[in-house]
């Protein structure tokens, strides 16, 4: 999960394109397994929760893999109900 923020107006209009292929749209599959072990260990329900509402989980995500998450108790899953 990443995303882009420019200070620069300009340049952030210029680069809609860059800036969808860097945040995407397409949530099928979220799977934190894709980033460092040592960063995902530290992700909290919390953390988790804001991912999944940000990224409108409930109506765009098929498959959650919580790959390395090992503080999670499963309340951050709360936006897929």
């Amino acid at each position: 999960f990443a995303a882009a923020l420019s200070t620069n107006r300009n340049a952030a209009a210029a680069s809609d394109e860059r800036d969808t292929a860097i945040i995407g749209n397409e949530w099928s599959t979220l799977d934190f397994g894709d980033i460092e072990k040592h960063l995902a260990s530290r992700l909290s329900d919390g953390d988790i929760d804001a991912v999944l509402s940000c990224i409108d989980a409930q109506n765009k995500l098929i498959r959650l893999k919580l790959t390395n998450c090992v503080n999670i108790t499963g309340a951050g899953l709360e936006p897929l109900r």
